[in-house]
C-alpha cells in the first residue's frame, strides 16, 4: 500500500526543486527513485517526447529497467506508449495472462516482471510523456496506488512544463536533449566498462553508479569520462 508520509515527503521535495536549478534528467531521476519509496512496486521508467514529437526513453530506476523500457520504442508497443497517446493510466495485472502488447509482454517477464502500470504525464490537454511502473509479482494496483503514482506522474510533469514557462521553450528542447544525449554516454560507458571488466552490461552500470554516487558525481559526467578514456575505474 502506500506509504503516505513518504508521498507528502516525495511531493514537498519536489516542490523545492526549481527548474533552473535543477536540470530535467535530475528532476526525472528523484521521480524514479521516489515512485520506488512510496508504491509497492519493484522498478519505475520514464518516456518524454522530444522535438521531433516522438517518445524517447530517458529514465529508468535500475538498468534493467532502461533495457525493458527501450524494447517499447523498438517494437512501437507496450504501457508507455499507450499511456501517452490516450492520456489514460494502462494497467497490465499479470503480463503472463494479457495478450494486450503480444511482442513487449513476452520480453518483459523474460526479464521477471509481472505486472505493470503506467500513467500519462500531462496536464490539461497536453501530454509530454508517460511514467511506467513495474512489479515483479502479479496483482492489482488498489485505487489508493493509482492516485498516489498519478500525484507522482503530474507533479513532474508541473516542473517540466514550468521550465517552458520560465524560460525560453529552446531552453527546454536543450534539456531535453541533454537528458537523451546522456542515455547514449552512458549506455557507451556501460559497454567499454563490461568489456574491460568481462562482466555483463547490468554489472558494469551497478558498478559505474556506485562510483558516482560514492564520490558525490553526476552519473553523465563520470560516463562521459570513461568514454574518453580520461578515467579509469578499477
Amino acid at each position: 500500500m502506500v506509504d503516505h508520509e513518504r508521498l507528502s515527503n516525495a511531493v514537498i521535495e519536489f516542490s523545492r526543486r526549481r527548474v533552473g536549478e535543477y536540470e530535467v534528467t535530475e528532476i526525472l531521476d528523484l521521480l524514479c527513485s521516489r515512485v520506488a519509496d512510496v508504491l509497492p512496486v519493484d522498478g519505475a521508467g520514464v518516456m518524454l517526447e522530444d522535438d521531433n514529437g516522438d517518445l524517447r526513453f530517458v529514465a529508468a530506476s535500475d538498468e534493467k529497467l532502461s533495457e525493458i523500457e527501450a524494447l517499447q520504442i523498438e517494437f512501437g508497443e507496450g504501457p508507455c506508449l499507450r499511456a501517452y497517446e490516450t492520456g489514460e493510466q494502462v494497467i497490465v495485472t499479470d503480463l503472463a495472462m494479457s495478450k494486450v502488447f503480444p511482442e513487449f509482454g513476452p520480453r518483459a517477464l523474460e526479464a521477471g516482471l509481472k505486472a505493470v502500470h503506467s500513467f500519462p504525464m500531462r496536464f490539461e490537454n497536453d501530454r509530454i510523456g508517460a511514467l511506467n511502473l513495474y512489479r515483479e509479482h502479479p496483482g492489482p494496483f488498489s485505487s489508493h496506488d493509482q492516485f498516489a503514482g498519478q500525484v507522482l506522474a503530474d507533479i513532474a510533469t508541473t516542473a517540466i512544463l514550468n521550465a517552458q514557462a520560465s524560460e525560453q521553450s529552446s531552453r527546454l528542447v536543450q534539456q531535453l536533449q541533454r537528458a537523451l544525449e546522456s542515455r547514449v554516454i552512458i549506455e557507451q560507458a556501460k559497454g567499454t566498462l563490461a568489456e574491460r571488466w568481462g562482466v555483463d552490461v547490468t554489472e558494469a552500470f551497478d558498478r559505474l553508479r556506485r562510483y558516482a554516487r560514492a564520490r558525490g558525481l553526476k552519473l553523465r559526467e563520470v560516463a562521459a569520462q570513461v568514454v574518453a578514456g580520461s578515467l579509469e575505474i578499477e
